[in-house]
C-alpha cells in the first residue's frame, strides 16, 4: 500500500468539513439575527377628548333664555331665542312671561286678527301665533293717524292676499296699537325677532319686512 497518497486524499474531505461549518455559522448568525427583539417606540397616548357639556335647559315658563343663545339666520332685528311652538289655551297662557316685549316666539292660541289693520292692541297669544306662520306686526304706541296711514301703505306694498289666507300662509303684514311698548315708539316683530324705531323709518321697515316676510327658515327656529 503507498502511504504517500492518503495525506493528499484527505484535503478534499476538510475543504468540504469548512465550507460547511462556514454555512451553518453563517445561517446561525442570520437566524440570531432576525429573532433579535425589535424595540417599539414608545408613543405618548393621544389627549382624551374633552366630555361634551351638557345642552343649556329650556326656558321655563316665561322666564329668561340663555344669553348665549344665538341665531342660526342672520337678519336685521335683535335676535331673541325661541320659546317655542306650542299651543295653549288662554287660561293657561295668563301666567306665561314671553322673552321680549312685543313678543317673538312661545306658545299661543290658534287665533288670527281679524284683518290687515287692527284698531285695537292684539294679545301676546294671537301675535304669537301670527308670528309662527312667518307674518310680520307693525306696532306703535301713540295718538297719531298720519303715522298709522303711513303703516298702512307700506302693509299694503306686501299684502297681496285675501287676510285670512295671507295670514295663514305667513304673507300678512298686519298693523295694531301697542300700549306695552315705549311712548311714540315703533316695534316691528317677526319670529324670533324685535327692531324698535323711535321714529318712522320706511327704509328699515320694508329691509325687515322684506327679510322676514314668509320666511318659513326663520319661524321653524
Amino acid at each position: 500500500m503507498n502511504r504517500s497518497s492518503t495525506p493528499s486524499s484527505r484535503w478534499p474531505l476538510i475543504a468540504v468539513l469548512l465550507i460547511v461549518g462556514t454555512f451553518a455559522a453563517y445561517v446561525t448568525h442570520i437566524k440570531k439575527s432576525g429573532e433579535a427583539p425589535t424595540v417599539a417606540q414608545s408613543t405618548p397616548p393621544a389627549p382624551a377628548a374633552p366630555a361634551a357639556s351638557a345642552p343649556a335647559p329650556a326656558p321655563s315658563g316665561g322666564g329668561q333664555a340663555p344669553a348665549s343663545a344665538t341665531p342660526t339666520i342672520q337678519g336685521p332685528g335683535t335676535f331673541y331665542p325661541s320659546q317655542g311652538h306650542a299651543h295653549w289655551d288662554e287660561s293657561r297662557l295668563k301666567d306665561f312671561r314671553y322673552n321680549s316685549n312685543p313678543p317673538t316666539s312661545g306658545p299661543h292660541e290658534e287665533v288670527f286678527a281679524d284683518g290687515y289693520v287692527s284698531k285695537t292692541p292684539l294679545s301676546n297669544a294671537i301675535q304669537a301665533h301670527l308670528l309662527e306662520h312667518g307674518n310680520v306686526l307693525i306696532q306703535y304706541n301713540c295718538t297719531c293717524p298720519s303715522l298709522v296711514k303711513k303703516l298702512t301703505e307700506i302693509s299694503r306694498s306686501f299684502d297681496t292676499y285675501n287676510p285670512q289666507m295671507a295670514m295663514e300662509m305667513g304673507k300678512a303684514v298686519l298693523i295694531a296699537p301697542n300700549p306695552t311698548i315705549g311712548k311714540n315708539k315703533i316695534a316691528l316683530t317677526a319670529w324670533t325677532r324685535l327692531e324698535m324705531l323711535d321714529r318712522f323709518d320706511e327704509q328699515a321697515i320694508k329691509a325687515f319686512i322684506t327679510a322676514w316676510l314668509g320666511n318659513d327658515r326663520n319661524s321653524r327656529q
